[in-house]
């Protein structure tokens, strides 16, 4: 029998290629799960003029915070303070109180700046609008953020990316935003020009599924102070015309005027929607307000209950604590006022210097932030001294 010494080596080629071509076949490359990004990182910008931002940062646990309420009004104090480059015209807490986003610009800067509230950081900076913006809004879900201008359109941003989702367009100047309370509509005040039969002023409701337009309320000069419902069935507005109006969300059917003497330039609805209180000025003299206050009204029936006076200047700022018991108002002068509700008692007073631009209440009231016309942003929280 003949011996072929190199058969023994053919073989376990042969057998090294099937082995081979068999876990190619079977094995299949997997790619790296991408890891989860921290809910704030630093915006892109889409300007060519990219500002110094700090470097990305995972925000910092929110400490316990004592919540601003009845008994506890008398511990608020500053604690921080953040600077913007122009005036501040707005301020909004996403709904986890974790972001602060602030804008306004008098000039120049009319970009939005996201600041993480624990630490203070600048973590993000929006841009696209070209003249000052005058209200901010987050969806319920904290995914969307709002904004509204002078140059006559609102963008909404996806605001943890960067990006913008919708830009809306509008005849005029828009200066009041809002989602409704269950996040399925954007409501956007403002002028209206030409004018409709007599109307200068409207407020436009979007589908937020669709950004299709689904109900338009008329009213006058402009919409300065507007507020949804806890329940989203109301929708209030008006402001430069003398008037709020109340309005049946759903159709636009209107309900009553609430009417002032002078413009109103805040409206908010009490957590249980029974109150209205709207900011505004009592007593002006030579066109300068020399009484600024709050006016409180029924809800369901439009009543005017009592009005609460006493302000250097014009009432711009109104917010009621999520439990209702307090009422925070603020004053162009910079006057801090805080009421119980249960009798409209003030228990609290400080002055913010440089006035008070803008305001806003963290949705469980751990928080309080102010705005001024230098472009300061103070932080507020209660502080116990033991």
């Amino acid at each position: 029998m003949k011996h072929y010494k190199w058969l023994p080596s053919v073989l376990v080629l042969v057998i090294s290629s099937l082995l081979l071509d068999a876990c190619t076949a079977t094995f299949e490359i997997l790619t790296t799960p991408t890891a989860q990004l921290p809910t704030l990182i630093q915006i892109p910008v889409t300007s060519t003029e990219t500002p110094e931002l700090p470097t990305p940062i995972i925000p910092t646990a929110t400490p316990t915070l004592i919540s601003i309420r009845e008994g506890t009004e008398y511990l608020l104090e500053n604690f921080m303070t953040v600077t913007e480059d122009e005036d501040v015209r707005s301020v909004a807490f996403s709904p986890d109180g974790t972001v602060l986003a602030a804008a306004g610009g008098s000039a120049n800067d009319f970009n939005i700046h996201l600041w993480d509230v624990a630490s203070g950081q600048l973590v993000g900076v929006l841009n696209g609008h070209i003249d000052i913006v005058w209200g901010l809004a987050f969806s319920p879900d904290g995914n969307l953020l709002a904004s509204i201008s002078r140059d006559h359109q609102a963008i909404i941003y996806d605001w943890r990316n960067g990006e913008i989702v919708k830009i809306l367009d509008f005849p005029s100047e828009v200066v009041t935003v809002s989602f409704s309370p269950d996040g399925q509509t954007l409501a956007v005040g403002g002028v209206n020009k030409p004018p409709e039969q007599g109307y200068t002023a409207a407020i436009w409701t979007y589908s937020v599924n669709s950004w299709e337009p689904l109900v338009k309320f008329p009213e006058y000069i402009n919409i300065t102070a507007m507020a949804y419902s806890p329940n989203g069935e109301i929708l209030i507005g008006g402001g430069t015309s003398r008037n709020i109006q109340v309005w049946r969300a759903s159709d636009g059917d209107s309900l009553f005027t609430l009417n002032h003497t002078h413009q109103v330039l805040k409206a908010v609805i009490s957590p249980d929607g029974s109150t209205v209180a709207t900011g505004t000025c009592i007593k002006v003299v030579d066109s300068i307000c020399k009484d600024g206050g709050v006016w409180l009204w029924d809800l369901p029936t439009g009543k005017l209950l009592e009005k609460l006076n006493g302000f250097p200047d014009f009432v711009e700022n109104l917010a009621f604590s999520a439990d209702g018991s307090l009422l925070i108002a603020g004053s162009r002068d910079g006057t801090l006022r805080v009421y119980t509700t249960s009798n409209y008692q003030s228990t609290f007073e400080t002055n913010v210097p440089g006035g008070i631009s803008a305001m806003v209440l963290s949705s469980n009231s751990g928080m309080l932030v102010t705005g001024n016309f230098g472009g300061e942003v103070h932080f507020w929280k209660n502080v116990y001294h033991p």
